[in-house]
């Protein structure tokens, strides 16, 4: 149980190679190139600019577990996060950031800080637009060719975190849609492989948002993160991203 709850840890942080063909370099298009595709085909850069936060509601699944438990996340310029879930069976698990401290605690997993790698793919994700400012989290990319992801030819691309292991990313040819990113993140659990697939694309204020994202766990373990409502710029309950004080008392003790 307590492994489980690490995983599920790991895998809300947070909020992933079968060989089709191949392409001469020449032919490819650059990391930027797909990315402004990307852009494009969610609603361009002005539909992300206009956004300064968000709220999702929905469930986090564990199948093999037969879990279901409700979560709530916020999330707000430049780096504020808060997610939690709740569960009869494995308790309450919250993470959350602000002010360059990223933490989460759970019922079994206790109180921690996270640090070094770990920290560094937490910071990427809690940028809302963090494909509109990727080169502030990575040293460079390259697509190194066309890859089909769940029968959908993709532009596999590798990118470099300044900080961290490489990660790859798989995004559909034709719609120019996000379908897989792939990582390892490294934690007090060591390197664990998290394959994400984003799905079921929906427009929410004028932004395309993935409303169901399928993980995969070392290669194994299915989990699913389904949206059941998302808002743009919500009225924030007043403390939402105040840190927890037996996170403080962590922070005091360093």
């Amino acid at each position: 149980m307590k492994f489980a709850i690490k995983k599920i840890c790991l895998l809300t942080a947070l909020l992933a190679m079968i060989l089709t063909g191949s392409a001469l370099a020449d032919d490819l298009p650059g990391v930027q190139d797909v990315i402004d595709t990307f852009i494009k085909a969610t609603g361009g850069k002005d539909a992300y600019l206009a956004h300064e936060s968000m709220m999702v509601t929905g469930t986090f699944e564990m199948p093999v577990m037969g879990l279901t438990a409700p979560l709530v996340m916020y999330q707000a310029m430049p780096d504020l996060t808060y997610l939690k879930i709740e569960s009869a069976a494995i308790g309450t698990i919250e993470n959350g950031s602000i002010d360059g401290v990223f933490w989460e605690k759970s019922l079994m997993g206790g109180a921690r800080i996270k640090d070094g790698e770990e920290k560094a793919s937490a910071e990427r994700t809690a940028n809302l637009r963090l494909w509109l400012e990727w080169e502030k989290y990575y040293t460079g990319g390259e697509v190194t060719g066309i890859e089909e992801i769940e029968g959908r030819p993709c532009y596999a691309m590798t990118m470099t975190p300044k900080e961290g292991q490489p990660e790859y990313s798989w995004w559909d040819t034709e719609t120019g849609l996000l379908v897989k990113n792939a990582a390892v993140v490294t934690n007090e659990m060591g390197d664990v492989s998290i394959d994400a697939y984003p799905s079921d694309y929906r427009d929410v204020g004028g932004v395309m948002v993935a409303h169901t994202v399928k993980q995969v766990l070392m290669g194994v373990q299915e989990m699913f993160i389904k949206t059941e409502t998302m808002t743009w710029d919500p009225e924030i309950p007043e403390g939402t991203f105040d840190i927890p004080a037996d996170i403080k008392a962590l922070l005091e003790a360093k």
